[in-house]
This record gives structure tokens, sequence and C-alpha cells, in this order.
């Protein structure tokens, strides 16, 4: 991700690490709600609710949360948070239609960027993001709306950004982070998770059925995976992701595991595992994620999940990735939330609960006293730590999707 500005950080500045409350109820009060109803309005908000809230997606850009770097690759996270509460929920509400459309529509060729198609960014990882969105954009299509036109729309970005990101020069034998930098763990584990998503679909009987091409997707799957489990970044005897990426000339290994990369790697298991009809993988991506639920790993604090950063400077907001972290756990709660669903295994079921009761309990923002606790939709924004209480980080668009993963993954 691109340089960072700290648009929503400024009203904080006098409030210094301090207890929700500090700056007036109504960005910080708190309150309780079901899961589902949280969920509901919680995607309401994020989809628009009209009140201009950080965390609302722009009818008039498509997007979320204003132009910054971090905004463009969190729209891609917003679309598939949408598009996978909308899949676990069979909703065919007509706004979520809208935004689908209106997203593809405004920014499927957004000039000003550096590959102005298909979603694509001079990041890998930012394109990645954007891949993936709209494959489950195109299966929620697919599956629950029965529109085959615009499920053919959006399988084609998705395979488009796909091929984008293979075809880019792999310093040190990886995907490259952005255009002349070197290779990360993120990069390489959402292509492992895009391309064996997309040999699934293709794989699958119905109108995308495409032999070629699914063993073409999963042959990249393979590939990027068999890279990436000797690259010394990842650790598949500990599940520990060792370093974050390497530098592009003399590939040493630089940087420390975080919450995402320590989910999409899991994740990228869990899909190979489908894709290769091969359970094993899902014993290996079992190590990734009880890795990240013992104390040890500094993922969690009394069974909650946590950034590194959290504990510190104070709770991330004076990193310049600080608008960047806001979205990492829900990555990381989708992976638990996926293996769970694949392998009809309860391991990390409590866990899941403890995030959304955490959630529920204390990180609701925007209530007030005719409305509390997710009362209505603007009433229903989630804020960045589920761990603790002390929060001086607004809510963005990446607190909004991260809670509505953790709270979409306890629902039936």
């Amino acid at each position: 991700m691109q340089a960072l500005i700290a648009r929503w950080l400024a009203p904080l500045a006098a409030c210094g690490a301090v207890l929700i409350g500090c700056c007036g109820s109504a960005l910080a009060a708190t309150g309780s709600a079901s899961w589902p109803a949280a969920a509901s309005r919680g995607v309401q908000e994020l989809m628009g609710s009209g009140d201009g809230s950080p965390v609302s997606w722009d009818t008039a850009t498509g997007l979320w949360g204003g132009n910054t770097a971090p905004y463009w690759w969190q729209s891609g996270l917003a679309v598939l948070t949408v598009a996978r509460y909308a899949v676990r929920t069979h909703d065919v509400n007509p706004t979520v239609q809208r935004v689908l459309l209106r997203t593809y529509g405004q920014n499927v060729r957004r000039p000003g960027t550096s590959q102005p198609q298909n979603f694509g960014n001079r990041f890998m990882d930012d394109t990645g993001w954007w891949g993936l969105a709209w494959l489950a954009a195109s299966q929620y299509e697919l599956t629950y709306r029965h529109d085959q036109v615009d499920a053919a729309r959006f399988l084609s970005v998705a395979e488009w950004d796909a091929s984008y990101i293979a075809r880019q020069p792999r310093p040190c034998g990886g995907v490259e982070w952005g255009v002349g930098y070197g290779p990360d763990t993120i990069s390489n584990a959402e292509l492992v998770v895009l391309t064996a998503e997309l040999a699934q679909y293709r794989q699958a009987a119905g109108p995308f059925q495409d032999g070629g091409r699914a063993s073409k997707w999963l042959a990249e799957a393979n590939r990027t995976w068999g890279w990436l489990r000797t690259s010394g970044l990842v650790d598949l005897r500990s599940g520990e992701v060792v370093a974050d990426s390497m530098s592009p000339q003399s590939c040493q290994r630089r940087g420390g595991p975080v919450t995402y990369t320590q989910g999409e790697v899991a994740q990228g298991l869990v899909q190979l595992g489908l894709a290769a009809h091969d359970s094993s993988y899902y014993d290996r991506a079992a190590a990734f994620l009880r890795y990240a639920v013992q104390p040890a790993s500094g993922f969690v604090l009394r069974g909650v999940l946590q950034d590194h950063c959290e504990p510190q400077s104070p709770n991330c907001s004076a990193l310049s990735t600080r608008l960047d972290v806001t979205a990492f756990k829900g990555l990381l709660v989708q992976a638990f939330d996926d293996w769970t669903r694949v392998t009809k295994r309860s391991d990390f079921s409590r866990f899941l609960r403890a995030q959304a009761t955490a959630i529920t309990g204390h990180d609701i923002w925007g209530a007030t006293p005719r409305a509390p606790g997710c009362g209505s939709p603007h009433a229903c924004q989630f804020g960045f730590s589920w761990a603790r209480v002390l929060s001086p980080m607004l809510v963005t668009v990446g607190t909004q999707e991260s809670a509505l993963d953790a709270l979409t993954a306890v629902l039936p």
C-alpha cells in the first residue's frame, strides 16, 4: 500500500490513550446487540445508509472512505465483505446489487491509476483483493441472483486480475509486492487464494465450467504456493508467518508476521485443498490458525484478536500504516470461518464466538440514547480494538468490514 493520509485521526489528538467515550458519546458510545442484528445493520451502514459516515459507501465514486491510498484496496475488501455476508444470509436485497453494479461501473476503468482497467494497480496485493472481491460477487450473482450476465462480467475481472499478477516479474522467485519491489507474503498468499478459488469455480458444473482454465488456475496456485512454502517466509511446522517480505536485490527476509498474512496463508491452504480435492491441506492450514490463537503469537489478548501494534503507540495510531492495519483482523477471521465451514469441525467455533461477543459488547460506535447498540444502521459502526476498550482510532471502512467479517462468521 502507498503512503497514507491520517484523515480520520486528527479529531482524536486531544484524547490520547483514554477510555472510549473521551471524545463524546456520538462517536464512541458502547452497546450490545444480537449478532444477526448487528451484522445486518452494520452491513446496511457499510452499503450507505445516507448518513455520510466514514464507513459508508459513496454512490458518487462507488468507493468507500475517500480517495487516499488505503481506501482503494479496502474498497475491494468492502465488496468482499458484502458478498460474503449476502451469500451467508442468502440476501437478495436490491441494495446489494446496486452497490455491486455501481462500484463496478464507476471503477472498472478508473482513470488516474497505473492500470486503468479491471481494478488493476501497480501494487499486486491491491489488485489481488479486487480480484477476490469480484470472484465472490460473481459467485453470489450466479448462485443467489441467478444473473449469469453480471456473474460473467465479474468473473472476467477476477481472471484478468489473476493473470495480471501472475505475469509480473518474480524477483527472488516470488510475486512482487509492487512494480519494482521485492516479493512479499501477502501478495503470494493472495494469488494462491485467488487462483485456487478460480480453479474451483471453473471445475464446478454450470455455465462457467471450463476444464482447461481450471487446470491453468490450479497449476498457478501450486506454482505460487510451491515458492511460498520454500521461501523461508513461512514455517509449515510451527504454522508461523516468519517474515513479511524480501528485499528485491539480496532476497533477505524483512519484517514479521501480522494478522492478515497469517490468515491469508491459512486461507490459501484451505482453498488449495478444495481445488485439489486433497484434505491434507486443511491440516496444514490448521497449524497457521492454531499458531494465531496461542498467546505467545501476540495475536490474542484474553482470547480476542489484536494486531501486534495495538498494545503500543498506542493502538497502532502512531504507525504510518495505521489506516491499512484497520482491515487486517477481518482477513484472519475469514480464514477461521472458511476452515470451519469446509472441514465442518468446531475447533475454532468458541474462538469465533469470542470475537463477535467482544465486538458487540464494547466496540460499537455511533450509538445514541435513542439508538443504543446497533439500534439503527448509523448506530452500528464498529471500532478498531476488539480486545480492549482503549481505542484512540476512529472508525474507518477497514474497522467496519473487519468487524462484519467476524459477525458474519458466527451467523448460521
